[in-house]
């Protein structure tokens, strides 16, 4: 059996349906992906831990399975976080240039990430990330590196991506006593971009949408960086408890029949189409119309889409957004959703595949393995100083937790910089 090295890379993406845990040798600039652990969630909801012993053993069989066949021992791991309560704040901050000649120093940055960072976050929430947007000096914008121009101002916008306390630390505590150290965490659309988003797409204006069986995790990026994340609590599953409920049929079978029958739309399926079911409760076997069926996923769907939309009129950008939105997640894959999405978003829609880490044809070279594949993908860039994102360590976080936050965010900050 091959033991730990720092060649490894392991990420683990707990979702509300399953648990993924991968493992990647690091091969060059690439990464060469050796084990995938899949086991179904238990003890979560939306991004949440609700019961901490069924969700140690999800990630324990995860982990068990990918180690089987990587052949590897998975001692630390990256480590994917989302649920309804994650957010994103934009902020700007400036401070005057005082370095010798009046070139940017480090200490500039610092200073001016520090008055950007200077917000108000509620104290049952924690600093997930702080990313780097772009930087000004002297009013002259969209720089993304200042370090040693010349000017008498500095300034910085961050997006500062915060989630609550609790649901970190639990998500943590099951890792960790799944036997696993966390190396670090990464929200969940952030992960998803590194395996699907090409850098042209960062750079012209994309949306990720990322539909989970839980939630919906969305984040739009522009020139290169992100300047939204959130959560939308509505997933796969909001279709199939539909489902379950307007055909009293179990929930298994629902999905099932969602995945298997499903089509965004019913007035693409024919009239006399059936679908047998087993009603819930009795067992008893019956048949129902399969546009009843695709009606009720329509509905759900444009009520999903709906939120997605207000969230991208919201946003403000629109006249930015110039290749449109990109969808992924296992929730992506059902009939006629990506054509669906274009007619409510009124724009243009593909679908997301894990292109980035993974090649057609292979088992893992699926929308429902985004976020698990881009963990791997972000922290080997990471760690060879390639992100644009301050991972919190989480062993100094545990730590440092009576810092006041301005310094935790500040010390997040320069741990990009460096």
């Amino acid at each position: 059996m091959r033991t730990r090295n720092s060649r490894y890379i392991a990420g683990i993406d707990i979702g509300s349906t399953k648990v993924c845990a991968f493992v990647a040798v690091a091969e060059g600039s690439g990464l060469n992906v050796i084990g995938m652990g899949l086991a179904p969630a238990r003890g979560l909801r939306q991004g949440m831990v609700t019961n901490l012993s069924e969700t140690i053993d999800s990630i324990r069989l995860a982990l068990e399975r990918a180690e089987s066949q990587s052949e590897t021992v998975i001692e630390s791991a990256y480590v994917s976080i989302g649920g309804e309560y994650l957010r994103g704040i934009n902020c700007f901050g400036i401070a005057e240039i005082t370095g010798r000649n009046q070139e940017v120093t480090p200490e500039d940055i610092q200073k001016a990430a520090t008055d950007a960072s200077d917000v108000e976050i509620p104290k049952e929430f924690e600093v997930v990330h702080v990313l780097t947007q772009r930087f000004q000096v002297d009013g002259q914008d969209g720089i993304s590196d200042p370090l040693g121009m010349s000017g008498r101002q500095l300034g910085v916008n961050l997006h500062v991506v915060i989630n609550a306390s609790a649901v970190l630390r639990n998500i943590i505590s099951a890792v960790n006593k799944a036997g696993v150290v966390v190396d670090g965490v990464a929200m969940q659309q952030l992960a998803s971009s590194e395996a699907i988003l090409s850098d042209d797409e960062k750079e012209l204006g994309t949306f990720i949408v990322d539909i989970g069986g839980g939630t919906t995790d969305i984040a739009f990026y522009s020139h290169g960086s992100v300047w939204y994340s959130g959560v939308v609590p509505q997933g796969g599953d909001f279709v199939t408890k539909d489902i379950a409920i307007g055909l009293k049929v179990p929930i298994f079978e629902a999905e099932t029949i969602k995945k298997n029958m499903g089509n965004v739309f019913p007035e693409n399926v024919p009239l006399e189409e059936m679908v047998e079911v087993t009603e819930v409760g009795s067992g008893d076997k019956r048949t129902i119309s399969r546009q009843l069926l695709c009606r009720i996923i329509q509905a759900r769907c444009d009520e999903l889409l709906n939120r997605v939309a207000k969230i991208t009129r919201e946003v403000g950008t629109k006249t930015e957004l110039s290749t449109g939105v990109v969808l992924t997640g296992g929730g992506a894959m059902l009939e006629g959703l990506r054509d669906r999405a274009e007619l409510v978003l009124k724009m243009p829609v593909r679908l997301g595949y894990p292109v980035n880490l993974a090649a057609n044809g292979d088992s893992i070279y699926h929308p429902a393995f985004c976020t698990g594949l881009g963990l791997l993908k972000y922290a080997h860039d990471l760690n060879g100083s390639n992100s644009t994102t301050a991972l919190p360590n989480l062993k100094n976080l545990t730590s440092n937790r009576s810092k006041p936050r301005r310094d935790r965010m500040r010390n997040w900050f320069l741990e990009k910089i460096s």
